[in-house]
């Protein structure tokens, strides 16, 4: 079975992956887990399984397997290993799988409310019916910041915008792709955020960005119990879709 990679987001020191598998014609979106690591979901794939491949590079999943249900996160698979075909997909099936992702007017988008403050956004665990999703966000609403917490400590990168019946959003950024391309372009977190906000204002509007749900966790003192936060996975332009 094949799968086209999509969501490659920042999971401390491992990548989560996402893409989508064609299942009676339709895709599907799949979460690749490793098989032996089943037991630990927040368990990501090494910088030496991944480094070198890309986004839209087609996969076969060897030896998949169902995973047990843990809502939100029904998209997850077990398998063996992720063997790289060394081809991508081409510029218009990555504009057909990024249509197909988009959440559909008046549906939400996790299919359960979401909780929002100031700081972010999160659902309840064991809720919804699925973890990963695409919206189409206004490129003009899309506002990039950064924080350090401690003196040394790398930036974290946010983002803003705006969604219907939701307002405005905070989330964090963790898009490995994009936050690679800002990083390239300088050592200050000045050049980095403007790069990003370059970056994201040539994908031309709307720009596709693609949400995911963090597995469970407090994620400040604020918060009594473990949620699964919203992040901000992808950033894609939708008429010329690159990693």
């Amino acid at each position: 079975m094949d799968l086209i990679l999509l969501d490659w987001t920042r999971m401390g020191n491992a990548y989560c992956l996402a893409g989508v598998i064609v299942q009676n014609n339709q895709y599907c979106v799949v979460r690749p887990l490793e098989a032996r690591a089943a037991q630990k979901r927040k368990r990501g794939w090494t910088h030496w399984q991944m480094d070198g491949h890309s986004r839209w590079e087609i996969c076969e999943l060897v030896n998949p397997k169902p995973a047990g249900p843990q809502p939100p996160h029904l998209e997850d698979v077990l398998v063996r290993d992720l063997k790289p075909r060394r081809v991508v997909a081409k510029s218009a099936e990555r504009q057909a799988i990024l249509r197909a992702t988009l959440t559909p007017p008046g549906q939400l988008i996790f299919g359960q409310p979401l909780q929002t403050t100031p700081r972010g956004a999160w659902l309840t665990p064991g809720t919804g019916t699925r973890s990963l999703a695409g919206v189409a966000v206004p490129a003009g609403s899309i506002v990039f910041s950064c924080t350090a917490k401690r003196e040394r400590e790398q930036p974290a990168y946010r983002v803003s915008f705006e969604l219907p019946d939701l307002g405005r959003l905070n989330l964090p950024v963790t898009d490995h792709f994009l936050l690679q391309r800002a990083e390239m372009a300088g050592e200050t977190p000045t050049v980095r955020l403007a790069a990003l906000t370059s970056i994201v204002q040539w994908m031309g509007d709307p720009v596709v960005v693609r949400l995911g749900l963090s597995r469970p966790y407090r994620g400040d003192s604020s918060q009594g119990a473990e949620v699964c936060w919203v992040m901000a996975n992808g950033f894609f332009s939708l008429t010329d879709p690159q990693p």
